[in-house]
C-alpha cells in the first residue's frame, strides 16, 4: 500500500511539474504563433537630396537679316546645394509572420506606405557656359544660364520589407530589407541664358522657361524593429529604417528667338538635371492582428 501511495505522490508531482513548466512555457512565448496585421501611425523623416547635377546648353545660328553670320554653342553644368529636411508624416503598414515550429524565432514580411512630404530648393544660382562661335566672324563664347530655383520633392514611398525576428515574452525584434518605390518630383524654375559676345552682355534665350518631372524610381531599404504586445490582438510596432533611391535624370528643351542690335539669335537650349533621394525614418504604429 505505501508503495501505491508512494507512486501516486511521486505521479501527481510529476503531472503537476509537467502542467507547470508548460505553463511557463507558454508565458516564456507569449507572442502569437501567426498572423496578418494591419496598422496605421505616424513618422519622422530625414531626408538627403544627393547627387545634384544640372547642365544646360545652348545651340545657336546668328543672321544679320537673312544672311547666316556664325554658329554658335556653348554648355556646361552645376551641383544645386539641397539640403536636409526633417519632416512628420502619417504612415500605413500591412503584413503577416509566423513563428517557426518549437522556436522563438520568426519570419514575416510587410508593406508599408509612407506620405513623406519632403522638399528641398537652392534659389538664384548660375550654370557657367563656356564654348565657342564660327563664320564669318569667329570667337570664344563664355556665358552663363540663370535659374531662379532647383526643386526636389518626395512624396509617396512604398516599401516591401520581407523580415527575421525573435520573440521574447510579449514582444519581438526583427531585421529586414527589400525593395522600394518612391515618387519624386523635380522643378527648374525661371532659366535665361546670357552669353558675352560682340563686347556686349546679351540675353539670348529671351523670356525665363521652367521645366518638371515627376518620376517613381526604386530604390532599396533596411530596417530594424520591436513589437510590444498590449494584447493578443493589438501591438505597438517601432522601427527605423534607411532608404536608397536611384537616381533619375531629365531632360529638358525649350526653342528661342530673339534679336539683338539688329542680328537674330534662333537655336534651342537643352540639358537635364537629375538627384537622389535618401531617407532615414523612425516610425510608431498601433496594429491589429488577425
Amino acid at each position: 500500500m505505501n508503495t501505491w501511495i508512494r507512486t501516486g505522490l511521486l505521479t501527481g508531482a510529476m503531472l503537476w511539474g509537467g502542467a507547470h513548466a508548460a505553463q511557463a512555457q507558454v508565458a516564456a512565448t507569449g507572442v502569437p504563433q501567426k498572423g496578418f496585421f494591419v496598422g496605421a501611425g505616424g513618422s519622422v523623416n530625414f531626408s538627403t537630396f544627393t547627387n545634384q547635377d544640372v547642365f544646360a546648353q545652348g545651340l545657336s545660328q546668328i543672321y544679320s537679316g537673312d544672311t547666316l553670320v556664325a554658329r554658335g554653342e556653348a554648355g556646361g553644368s552645376t551641383s544645386p546645394d539641397l539640403s536636409g529636411q526633417t519632416d512628420f508624416a502619417p504612415m500605413v503598414q500591412l503584413g503577416y509572420y509566423e513563428r517557426f515550429s518549437g522556436s522563438n524565432w520568426l519570419w514575416g514580411a510587410k508593406f508599408t506606405y509612407n506620405y513623406l512630404n519632403a522638399s528641398s530648393s537652392q534659389e538664384n544660382f548660375l550654370i557657367p557656359q563656356a564654348g565657342y562661335y564660327t563664320g564669318e566672324v569667329s570667337g570664344v563664347l563664355a556665358g552663363n544660364v540663370y535659374a531662379r530655383s532647383s526643386t526636389m520633392k518626395a512624396t509617396n514611398q512604398f516599401a516591401l520589407v520581407p523580415f527575421l525576428g525573435y520573440a521574447f515574452d510579449k514582444s519581438f525584434v526583427y531585421f529586414g530589407g527589400g525593395p522600394t518605390l518612391t515618387q519624386i518630383k523635380q522643378e527648374l524654375n525661371g532659366l535665361v541664358g546670357f552669353a558675352s559676345l560682340f563686347g556686349d552682355r546679351l540675353d539670348l534665350t529671351g523670356a525665363p522657361v521652367s521645366f518638371s518631372s515627376t518620376n517613381w524610381v526604386w530604390g532599396g531599404t533596411v530596417s530594424t524593429g520591436v513589437t510590444y504586445f498590449l494584447a493578443p490582438d493589438w501591438f505597438v510596432d517601432l522601427n527605423y529604417t534607411y532608404t536608397m533611391s536611384t537616381t533619375k535624370t531629365n531632360r529638358f528643351a525649350a526653342p528661342f528667338d530673339t534679336l539683338h542690335d539688329g542680328l537674330t539669335f534662333t537655336g534651342v537650349a537643352l540639358g537635364t538635371y537629375s538627384g537622389t533621394t535618401d531617407v532615414q525614418a523612425v516610425m510608431v504604429s498601433i496594429n491589429k492582428l488577425f
